[in-house]
């Protein structure tokens, strides 16, 4: 179980860095806890159908998981350079959907690839899951909130900060992809 707790370290540093930039967005600790909860519902999720699905879902996703995953974050920190340059831009952030549910589905690709290894490994399932998906959604929730007490120390419109720290994620991921 030592080698799938690394794994869950290795997968879930995306979380740690895309929880940071999503904290230092402003939204408030209920919305946080939301968050946090469907990442650890997705990075647990993923991997027992990672598992269950085995090779076919590894041969239809493999090249397009990584790009559909840096999309979305491009796209999380374009929405939150938006709402931060429209009045009241963190709590229409906070009211919508993909925040969510869009931002931890995308995460937890990493983990659905994952299980699809550990699956053809034999490794256990639901063990291997829940181990997977307790470091994954642990290292989100602490880049969740992070992230936020780190607001309380940089300038009053810390949103902009956040959207593009998250904007620059995905180019470094995808330039780190295209090398």
């Amino acid at each position: 179980m030592g080698a799938v707790f690394l794994l869950g370290l290795l997968v879930g540093v995306d979380n740690l860095e895309v929880g940071a930039g999503l904290g230092l967005a402003g939204l408030r600790a209920r919305r946080l806890w939301a968050i946090a909860g469907m990442c650890f519902l997705c990075e647990t999720g993923m991997p027992l159908i990672g598992l269950a699905l085995g090779r076919q879902l590894r041969d239809l996703a493999g090249a397009w998981a990584e790009g559909v995953g840096i999309a979305v974050l491009a796209l999380c920190g374009l929405t939150i350079l938006v709402m931060a340059l429209r009045e009241g831009g963190p709590d229409k952030l906070a009211e919508g959907a993909f925040a969510l549910v869009g931002l931890p589905l995308s995460l937890s690709l990493d983990n659905l690839a994952a299980g699809v290894g550990l699956g053809s490994l034999g490794y256990p399932v639901v063990v291997s899951a829940l181990v997977l998906g307790g470091v994954s959604g642990s290292l989100c929730t602490v880049g969740l909130f992070a992230g936020r007490w780190l607001r309380g120390w940089v300038p009053e419109r810390a949103e902009l900060l956040a959207g593009v720290y998250l904007l620059g994620l995905a180019v470094f991921r995808l330039l780190r992809d295209l090398a």
